[in-house]
């Protein structure tokens, strides 16, 4: 990627070379637009929950399965607003949110590559820092503010950046003007640059917004309109019939190279509608939804819009025309390029080979996150048991009186004071899961803080567990707890030192980049570690599901000691076996 040097502008621009050779220039999205698209995702979100969360309280009104239901989705729709939404829509809308949709930016790869899913999970992973402190957001506008790509630290980790919205104006007006009425024109050269990046980008912002910016954009040209009636009272309209008497002014004022750049425009003008009608229909569908001959059109339309591009550089177009034409040779760019269904088809081989493939390799990082994790689990209990008036310091009143409360010397003693009953079971069942996922990803996330982040979850989520183990070890029915722990604590604790161990491995890039910048470490070691926090992931579901519904249930101690010794055995054998005989996949 080549960075350009900053023009005398407001706005900071990159260019980046896509594998056609062709420079595309993007104007990076400032901090205040950033800041309002989060305020409108966040609206958005709000409003959303408060509506559901009544729909939701209504329904749980007419019985207990309504009611465990309700809460269940209530659990993972609160979990998805937190970790899902912005991934969601950056995932089907091409890099957008609702937020940055409306401000008309978008997510992008540093080389001007679409954005993939893989890049907006690692992104979104780490919003969560860049909140930070106190969901102020400050960490994040620092790194904003500091980075020349205006890049916060989860886009250092995706290797992602925000532009300006380059999804095309109308081709078919952007300057394919003769240059008939030609006068004296009323606007300056910079104010003449402003209206016609407004009318590059009017077609791609919502009306309300379009005609907020329209106004804005209206009050700095008032010097240089505001006794021409003609244009009307209307903003955006005003605005256009401005542009249609400027253009060719400009255009002729400029010289014979504009007037080069307006017959090719009108000479390609056929070949434009028909390729922006391509690109319209590759959006909605994808390029596999064309016909084959189509797919050959597109492809060579493509390769002559870029050709366009540098023709519109030569010859020096209007920003108008200029912007016009690589927006739209950035939006078939992004079309030929986006990866879709690529998770789907290859995920039986992830399962089979590539995750247990990962976990071997990193095992060093899991195996540090392991004793980060018990080794204040064994020390807690150890002093809890030496010294019982620490217990209550370190574990919370319920967990002590359900600890005192506890049948002794019946190994089958019921864990929870209450039986969880057949309604209650999803409830229980979707808390663990959004509680352990959410304490996996944020262990994940906290690695970018050199990893001081993954080691406070850890070590913290530790002296809990060995607090908890203590108190029921010093009121004898240490074998109640384990009873109920055995079923699902093997693959949720595994599964809690995967994730952590990706964190770790994270925050090395940072302390330990090698032979590269930091910067590059991260977005390598981040791609590398993301397999592992899936994985995790989808082990704590597993995990949750057995916590859910099996470990609360009345079935003798007998039995649950040897279901968890047995996914204790297959899961070895998984990580030790799978994927032995296929090719390893690089590592960072």
């Amino acid at each position: 990627m080549n960075e350009s040097s900053p023009p005398a502008s407001l706005h900071r621009r990159v260019a980046v070379d896509t594998p056609e050779h062709v420079r595309l220039d993007y104007v990076l999205a400032d901090l205040g637009s950033r800041a309002a698209a989060l305020a409108l995702d966040l609206a958005i979100l709000m409003v959303s929950l408060m509506l559901l969360g009544m729909g939701l309280y209504f329904a749980g009104r007419l019985g207990d399965v309504l009611e465990s239901a309700s809460m269940s989705i209530l659990l993972f729709v609160a979990f998805f607003a937190q970790w899902g939404y912005f991934l969601l829509f950056e995932v089907l809308w091409g890099g957008r949110t609702p937020g940055k949709r409306a401000l008309g930016m978008r997510v992008v790869h540093v080389g001007g590559e679409p954005l993939s899913v893989q890049g907006s999970v690692l992104r979104n992973l780490i919003r969560v820092v860049d909140l930070q402190p106190a969901v102020t957001g400050m960490a994040g506008a620092v790194c904003i503010l500091a980075n020349r790509r205006a890049q916060r630290l989860g886009d250092l980790v995706a290797g992602t950046m925000v532009v300006r919205d380059a999804g095309g104006s109308d081709l078919l007006v952007a300057d394919a003007l003769p240059p008939g009425r030609v006068g004296r024109p009323l606007l300056s050269a910079d104010q003449f640059e402003l209206l016609a990046g407004y009318m590059a980008r009017r077609e791609w912002l919502e009306p309300p917004v379009r005609r907020r910016v329209a106004q804005s954009v209206l009050g700095a040209l008032a010097s240089a309109v505001e006794q021409q009636a003609r244009f009307g009272p209307d903003p955006p309209e005003a605005l256009a019939r401005l542009y249609g008497e400027e253009a060719p002014r400009h255009a002729a004022r400029s010289g014979g190279t504009s007037l080069q750049a307006a017959t090719m425009a009108r000479e390609r003008r056929e070949d434009w509608a028909a390729y922006s009608n391509l690109v319209k229909r590759g959006r909605k569908r994808g390029l596999d939804s064309l016909s084959e001959g189509d797919v050959r059109r597109f492809g060579r339309l493509y390769r002559g819009m870029t050709a366009d591009l540098e023709r519109a550089r030569t010859y020096g177009a209007s920003p108008g025309l200029l912007g016009a034409v690589q927006r739209w040779a950035g939006a078939g760019h992004n079309l030929l390029y986006r990866d879709r269904g690529r998770v789907a088809v290859s995920l039986g081989h992830w399962v089979a080979v590539e995750f247990p493939q990962a976990v071997r390799r990193f095992h060093r990082q899991i195996l540090l996150a392991a004793l980060l994790l018990f080794g204040p689990t064994l020390a807690t209990c150890a002093a809890v048991h030496d010294d019982p008036r620490l217990a209550r310091s370190l574990v919370g009143p319920g967990m002590l009186t359900r600890a005192e409360n506890t049948v002794k010397g019946d190994i089958d003693a019921r864990y929870l004071e209450n039986e969880v009953g057949a309604a209650a079971m999803p409830i229980l069942s979707s808390s663990v899961i959004t509680n352990n996922i959410g304490v996996t990803l944020m262990a994940f996330a906290g690695g970018l803080l050199a990893g001081a982040g993954t080691l406070y979850i850890l070590v913290s989520n530790g002296i809990m567990l060995g607090g908890a183990l203590g108190a029921y070890l010093n009121e004898g029915v240490i074998g109640v707890i384990l009873a109920f722990v055995f079923p699902h604590g093997f693959l949720e604790l595994a599964a809690i030192c995967i994730g952590a161990g990706g964190g770790l491995g994270l925050g090395s890039a940072l302390l330990l980049p090698g032979r590269r910048t930091r910067a590059e470490a991260l977005r390598e070691r981040g791609r590398a570690f993301l397999s592992l926090l899936v994985g995790a992931s989808l082990m704590l579901v597993v995990a949750g599901v057995i916590e859910g519904f099996y470990s609360p249930s009345g079935l003798p101690a007998a039995a649950k000691f040897a279901f968890g010794a047995t996914t204790a055995v297959l899961m070895l054998a998984y990580f030790g076996l799978a994927g032995r005989g296929a090719p390893v996949a690089g590592s960072p």
